[in-house]
């Protein structure tokens, strides 16, 4: 899927402007659509000897261009097919489009249909519910599909009117938010409703709608929707209200003789406390889900689907009693967190695989004398579902929110309607209590803006001071502008970042990634903040913060004091000096040729270790070719006026203040292009060409990935992951050499340069290398890390994602951690809705990726070995304080064989600054005294 450009969201955005203030909003009149194709005027009885037919709006003008750009609003559900929605060349792009449109309709005072929703015959609910219970039925009519699918079509069918479906917990929700948008006197209910309503909740709004005065025209109709809610309310806590759905459900469900017992769940026990009624249900809310794949009429799957989120309801009504409780003990907690586990699952929201996960994790309710140290970090674990949530919300409507946020910011909170509504926002309060409790027990401080925090983790250690910038989702579009002292609040892992302060992340993103990479080879602090740490920092937006985060997991979030000798940084200033290269050797060196001992002086480390791996794990490596450092210096020239003469008095001046920010930037982007347009010598050129067709093949019949390697790639401390540009499996002979040029050139893009300078006392002997590797077409690539980055300690850190270079760059990749007593740790799914394939005439291609695991048993036991392998062969590498530091080894699978592309240290900062500083905000950790018991309410203070 391309991202949005500027110019498409800038269009789409005036068309929606311009349907909101029309009165027929997407609409141009009303027509009649008969059964034999016709299109007829609206006059009675039009289409009766046509077969008969149907009566709606016919789109407008910019309704349908909108439609071109990839946006459908105002959908007529009486009006599509199921061509339109079963679309598996776009992952069925439409369907998912649906749920987000209802959601912006439903919260944004109509949106399209602002003006357009008393637009009479725009629709006829009777057609709208008929052609919408035959398209869910044909989508529900294959067992496995739906269950690959489950969120999607559980979303989708509470978006179509399909007959006695009423989600009436999402109702209630949005019915409250259009009240509070339109009178601000109602915000206090609305809060309410959104956060715990009750039985007592539907009395204080008849009290509101029974005392509400209009005070304009414009707010007439608000006292009748106050009303509607409070039925809806009603109907919702009300006991007769609940006992006649779910009666009605549970006769449903009986009636299939394979769903008898999901009824008998349902039925109430006489003196069941709180907590099994919780369990029944919630067991119920998951048997739904896991029936759904059995061989079930379709119409069955319908009401399983209106009966899931009937239960759902009842489970956090079930979850509010429960919670209710005082003192309850932390197995309490643990067993209440294990049932909601099972309801998040059978709502969607959790994959098969997450719930065993957390099931692993909640070992607890069912030990004895579980230890204090199994117990935080058990509780630790637990804490990644709302992100898994967040993540498969993502995954599954990708594309449309992609879309929509660019042109209507309002989508970026259908993810939250989605978790607010559902079992996990009970299982996050629940949470709440645990990782308190966690906390508290393990002595690490983690406070934000005064206040203890629970869901703050520690990604990578250092500390910064800086103005928070909150990057929205549209700045993702373009290109991100930040300032070196800012510290980013980013709404995912993203592929790229100009450098900065310090880093919050919503959400752990993929640890590996050459962002991530970044923070640990500069000392950037890296925290994850969950949602509502987000909410209270956006008010911050723009102010001045600091961010220190400790070696051993302490976190400290505030505003800044401005005390004298209070800033921090990320860096302590340029430190490292580049040694001057070996520019004499002007050939190619074919991959035998090249060992470690080039590594910096003659080639960049990228190929001095690739020589090395395929020396130590022959035939296991791609066939590659490097050229040095020499090749370049020869290619920018040495005289007067010759680009690197250029680059160097560019440094000097820029050092003298003679070149301001922006002219420096202007004379590198100029250098830049000359070095990129200049072509390659013919000498060279000839060497290139005879060394390709004896290492690689016959020209045109390969593809090859012009990397780039430079002399500071990896200095001690520094790794420069990333930085520089890739040009992946370039097929053409001509574009193969022009690659070489434009890889060379980016060294000196913006982004590189500043990183670099935060460094480098000498950033102009910066000199480039290519390698070039011939491209191997992998099912599955990723990283391997020989450490447990996440805990410290051993065991490896994995990230896998689907085709061509994944796990790098920043997207949803599964990260797992292989642990040495033989068993894994899901760190997170790959949840990336597309992935690269090598395209045979050259480049890659995004098509839509598998779901589920990426690594099988034996590609796990692959890595296992190479780890061994990698351990036994090579000499550990060993940072200032001896430590030997872990191994990042770069790997793709093919047919299921292993293949390796890189290795080399993996480069961490130490953190004494941040921990001497902690000493000095917060002290040192406390544990408190005294024996552990589950049988305990959690610790209510701190130790």
């Amino acid at each position: 899927m391309s991202p949005v450009t500027e110019a498409t969201a800038a269009q789409a955005k005036a068309l929606i402007a311009r349907m909101q203030s029309a009165p027929r909003g997407p609409y141009s009149r009303i027509r009649w659509y008969c059964n034999d194709g016709s299109v007829r005027e609206p006059t009675a009885f039009a289409c009766k000897e046509f077969g008969g037919g149907r009566q709606h709006a016919e789109y407008s003008a910019d309704r349908k261009r909108l439609a071109e750009l990839g946006i459908h609003v105002g959908t007529i559900v009486a009006s599509l097919t199921l061509e339109e929605l079963w679309d598996p060349a776009n992952r069925h792009a439409r369907m998912r489009e649906l749920p987000v449109e209802r959601f912006l309709i439903d919260t944004q005072d109509g949106w399209v249909l602002r003006r357009a929703r008393d637009y009479r015959g725009r629709v006829q609910i009777e057609d709208e519910e008929s052609q919408g219970r035959a398209l869910l039925l044909a989508l529900l009519d294959d067992g496995a599909w739906v269950a690959q699918n489950y969120l999607l079509i559980r979303e989708l069918a509470a978006a179509i009117p399909h007959g006695g479906n009423t989600d009436l917990t999402r109702s209630v929700r949005r019915l409250a938010q259009d009240i509070a948008e339109r009178e601000r006197s109602f915000e206090r209910l609305r809060v309410e409703v959104h956060t715990r309503p009750s039985a007592a909740t539907i009395a204080r709004v008849n009290d509101w709608a029974s005392g509400y005065t209009a005070r304009a025209e414009s707010d007439a109709g608000i006292a009748e929707s106050a009303a509607l809610l409070g039925t809806q309310l009603e109907s919702l806590f009300g006991p007769s209200g609940r006992a006649e759905r779910m009666a009605a459900h549970q006769t449903i469900l009986a009636r299939q003789k394979e769903l008898g017992y999901i009824a008998d769940l349902l039925e109430p026990i006489a003196g069941a406390g709180t907590l099994e009624r919780l369990q029944r249900r919630s067991m119920a809310l998951a048997s739904l889900r896991a029936e759904m794949s059995t061989d079930l009429p379709a119409r069955v799957r319908l009401a399983m689907l209106d009966a899931s989120r009937e239960v759902e309801a009842e489970v956090r009504l079930t979850a509010d009693a429960v919670l209710a409780q005082p003192g309850l003990s932390r197995r309490q907690l643990l067993v209440t967190a294990d049932h909601l586990a099972s309801a998040t699952y059978g709502s969607g929201l959790l994959t098969e695989r997450e719930r065993r996960a957390l099931g692993r994790a909640l070992v607890a309710p069912r030990a004895q004398g579980m230890s204090r140290e199994l117990y935080i970090q058990g509780v630790r674990s637990l804490s990644v579902a709302t992100s898994w949530a967040l993540g498969n919300i993502r995954y599954t409507f990708a594309d449309p929110l992609t879309l929509y946020a660019a042109v209507e910011p309002a989508a970026r909170l259908f993810g939250d309607d989605l978790l607010r509504g559902s079992a996990l926002d009970s299982y996050g309060r629940v949470m709440v209590e645990l990782n308190a409790d966690a906390q508290r027990l393990s002595g690490v401080p983690r406070t934000l803006l005064g206040g203890p925090s629970a869901g703050l983790l520690a990604l990578n250690p250092g500390s910064a001071e800086g103005r928070l910038r909150v990057i929205r989702e549209m700045e993702l579009v373009g290109e991100l502008t930040v300032a070196r002292d800012d510290i980013v609040l980013v709404p995912e892992t993203l592929p790229e970042l100009p450098p900065v302060a310090g880093v919050l992340t919503l959400g752990e993103g993929n640890p590996v990634s050459h962002v991530q990479l970044l923070a640990r080879n500069f000392g950037i602090p890296n925290v994850k903040v969950d949602p509502s740490d987000a909410a209270r920092l956006e008010a911050l937006d723009g102010q001045r913060i600091q961010l220190v985060v400790g070696s051993d997991g302490r976190i400290v979030v505030r505003r800044s004091t401005g005390e004298p000798g209070e800033s921090v940084q990320s860096a302590d200033g340029p430190s490292l000096t580049v040694p001057p290269p070996d520019l004499s050797l002007r050939k190619p060196l074919a991959l035998p040729d090249v060992h470690k001992g080039l590594s910096g002086r003659v080639v960049g480390p990228k190929a001095a270790n690739l020589g090395e791996l395929n020396r130590l794990f022959p035939g296991q490596v791609a066939p590659a070719i490097a050229i040095p450092f020499g090749v370049f210096a020869a290619h920018v020239g040495e005289g007067e006026s010759a680009p690197l003469s250029a680059l160097v008095k560019a440094y000097a001046a820029r050092r003298k203040g003679e070149l301001t920010d922006a002219a420096f930037d202007a004379t590198m982007a100029d250098i830049r292009n000359r070095i990129a347009a200049t072509p390659l010598s013919a000498s060279f050129d000839a060497e290139l060409t005879a060394m390709m067709a004896t290492e690689f093949g016959t020209p045109g019949s390969y593809g090859v990935f012009v990397r780039s390697d430079t002399n500071v790639e990896d200095l001690p401390g520094f790794t420069g992951a990333g930085l520089n540009e890739t040009l992946p499996h370039v097929v053409d002979p001509k574009l193969q050499r022009t690659g070489i040029a434009r890889v060379w050139g980016s060294m000196l893009s913006p982004r590189a340069i500043a990183w670099r300078a935060n460094l480098l006392t000498n950033p102009e002997q910066t000199y480039a290398s290519v390698l070039l590797m011939k491209s191997v077409p992998s099912d599955k690539s990723g990283v391997l890390i020989t450490a447990d980055i996440m805990r410290g300690g051993p065991g490896l850190t994995v990230s896998t994602a689907w085709g061509v270079g994944g796990a790098v760059a920043g997207e949803a990749a599964e990260a797992i951690v292989l642990q040495d007593d033989g068993t894994d740790r899901l760190l997170s799914e790959s949840n990336a809705p597309y992935r690269r394939r090598v395209v045979p005439t050259g480049g890659v291609e995004w098509i839509p990726a598998r779901d589920g695991a990426v690594l099988t048993e034996r590609d796990k036991a692959a890595l296992r070995q190479l780890a061994v392998d990698v351990n036994e062969r090579y000499p550990p590498i060993r940072d200032a304080s001896g430590k030997s530091q872990p191994w990042d080894v770069e790997f793709g699978f093919v047919a299921g064989e292993l293949t390796l592309f890189q290795i080399r240290p993996l480069v961490e900062r130490g953190a004494q600054r941040a921990d001497r500083l902690l000493d000095a905000i917060v002290g040192d950790r406390v544990v408190p005294s005294g024996e552990f018991r589950l049988e305990e309410p959690p610790l209510r203070t701190a130790p």
